[in-house]
């Protein structure tokens, strides 16, 4: 399909498995696409539907996107971030980007609330909405204090999650005793300030019971959502990419999403991500990612227009609206296989998925490079992970 080059378009930030899902729909859906990553190492450009790439860091993002307008090229475009990275980027400058872009993340004020878990579980403890029990700490004085109470295991997180992840290659640390929470917090100081870190009580259950609403939110109210359990993830226990995902029923989770958001007065694509308790029967908020996530080309399985939905806000101030999906699951193949390892292995077990209508990450018969590629650069994301 050729794309049409005469309609504004979307620059991806970010060519991974999540930014060549963005540049499918778009693409199948005659819109064309450029990619903008920190490395050329990605599967995104080399989709028939990206028009162009280029390799940028972070730092030089907006240097790149100015020269865009400076050139007259990509004027009214869409920018759409994969990444906490870029939505910081785009959310702090969106009043000078807005100028000549169209920017799909909100203002600072409100991504703020999310980025920083430690104004997100009040936030959402006040919206009504059930949290783990946490502790936010803001000297080792407190943490030894804390660690005479908590219950072990515990979790020590930080209140961002952005250079944690990025230096320690793990979103939390897990801590077996008072010792442990106590060496960890000091770890954690070489790149965290003393009250950026949370000690937050595990809630039992693997990931089959972790839940995501991946959700279009705009102030008080919803245009599109779906929700799904995170079935396989990795690592497998406290995952930063999940690997098969499936669609499911439980309202209350959207009723939980509407409440959080509508607190915050998000507007917006997002995922809210949740765990269910067995102890007391609850579902528990986690976090907001406000941003699309990993596996949102689930949604072509479903009839939920996310992104369609998104263009026709911002060009024609008219959403496309459709709230009942149908049911079906996302899969990695790259990373799920090893991941059904690995479970096998440790857990001596294997939940087969009774979901028959699949979406893949990657493979499309239709546009064929991008999986070849990825099999091509799996060595190197291997080694890199």
């Amino acid at each position: 399909m050729a794309v049409n080059l005469k309609k504004p378009g979307v620059i991806v930030l970010g060519g991974h498995v999540q930014g060549y899902g963005i540049v499918r729909i778009y693409g199948e859906n005659n819109i064309p696409s450029v990619v903008i990553d920190t490395t050329k190492i990605n599967i995104a450009r080399h989709s028939k539907y990206c028009i162009d790439f280029y390799k940028c860091s972070y730092d030089d993002l907006l240097i790149l996107l100015l020269d865009f307008q400076s050139r007259g090229i990509y004027r009214d475009w869409l920018l759409i971030p994969t990444d906490d990275y870029y939505v910081r980027i785009l959310s702090k400058n969106k009043k000078e980007l807005s100028k000549y872009f169209r920017v799909s993340v909100d203002d600072w004020e409100k991504i703020k609330l999310f980025f920083d878990k430690r104004n997100s579980y009040p936030l959402a403890h006040k919206a009504g909405v059930p949290i783990p029990i946490t502790e936010y700490p803001k000297s080792l004085s407190e943490i030894r204090e804390i660690s005479k109470r908590v219950s072990y295991p515990c979790i020590l997180k930080p209140a961002i999650m952005l250079d944690f992840y990025r230096t320690f290659k793990k979103k939390v640390f897990v801590c077996k005793n008072s010792m442990e929470l106590e060496q960890n917090y000091l770890r954690a100081l070489n790149i965290l300030k003393p009250d950026e870190l949370m000690v937050q009580e595990i809630i039992p259950g693997n990931n089959e019971h972790q839940y995501s609403v991946g959700i279009f939110f705009d102030r008080d109210k919803s245009y599109n959502y779906l929700v799904a359990r995170r079935k396989r993830q990795h690592p497998i226990d406290f995952g930063n990419a999940t690997t098969f995902a499936e669609t499911v029923d439980i309202p209350l989770l959207v009723d939980y999403s509407h409440k959080i958001l509508s607190e915050a007065n998000f507007w917006g694509i997002c995922e809210v991500e949740f765990k269910y308790d067995e102890r007391d029967k609850k579902y528990k908020f986690l976090e907001v990612n406000p941003r699309t996530w990993k596996w949102h080309l689930i949604s072509i399985g479903t009839g939920i227009p996310f992104h369609l939905s998104l263009y026709h806000f911002l060009y024609k101030e008219k959403p496309l609206i459709e709230k009942k999906y149908k049911e079906c699951g996302w899969r990695d193949i790259i990373t799920d296989i090893p991941t059904t390892i690995i479970i096998m292995l440790k857990r001596k077990i294997y939940i087969k998925s009774k979901t028959k209508n699949v979406v893949h990450a990657v493979i499309n018969f239709r546009d064929l490079k991008p999986f070849l590629m990825q099999l091509l650069y799996l060595p190197y994301f291997i080694f890199k992970r």
